[in-house]
């Protein structure tokens, strides 16, 4: 597993100061397993780490792998700043040309 979802999940925990106890309870698994998925001891099923988010009030979502680099640096900007490498020019799915 890349190692960013167990620090992401660990990080943002720390700063909702928000205990093992309270998200393991919340998301219905033991503190153990928990811990073991933040520490990268363990490779956790999207399904758990879905359960961690509803938790901690996020969302799961799943990227396009060329977007990636531009929504962390959405993110890491807190919002501030999003560039993308793509045409700015929008597509419609309905046009026939």
């Amino acid at each position: 597993m890349h190692s960013f979802i167990p620090s992401a999940i660990r990080r943002y925990r720390n700063q909702r100061r928000l205990t093992l106890e309270n998200v393991s309870g919340i998301a219905g698994m033991s503190v153990q397993h928990l811990s073991e998925i933040e520490s990268s001891k363990r490779d956790p099923r999207l399904s758990s780490i879905a359960r961690i988010a509803d938790a901690m009030e996020l969302a799961v979502m799943l990227v396009p792998e060329h977007m990636a680099p531009d929504i962390r640096r959405y993110i890491a900007s807190q919002g501030r700043v999003f560039t993308t490498t793509q045409s700015t020019k929008e597509t419609s799915h309905d046009d026939p040309a």
